[in-house]
């Protein structure tokens, strides 16, 4: 194994691993701070009926997930069974019955 090689490498890529290591750390407090804010405990984690009637953990979570993202609100679930799943869900909260959408794409050349 040619040591000077792998010196030289980490030498090139110091300043990528560099920022990759700082948007880590940046990411990993912007998370802690949003637990923080909305006063995460061992009970938000506690099983539910799964109704979701009341689930405190559910609400947190979706808390957690606007703050961190800089969004309004969110909807986070576990219960997406897949893709399609999750945009007929997005679909139907945006689409009211009579509405009409168009999907349009194009045929790459």
């Amino acid at each position: 194994m040619d040591l000077s090689l792998i010196n030289e490498v980490e030498e090139e890529i110091k300043d990528t691993i560099k920022k990759i290591d700082d948007d880590c750390l940046y990411n990993s407090q912007k998370v802690l701070k949003a637990f923080q804010n909305n006063n995460v405990s061992e009970m938000h984690f506690n099983s539910t009926t799964g109704y979701g009637y009341s689930d405190v953990g559910r609400e947190v979570i979706e808390k957690i997930f606007a703050e961190v993202l800089g969004a309004e609100d969110s909807l986070v679930r576990n219960q997406f069974i897949s893709g399609t799943h999750a945009l007929t869900v997005a679909l139907f909260a945006l689409l009211r019955p009579g509405d009409t959408m168009l999907a349009i794409s194009r045929k790459a050349i």
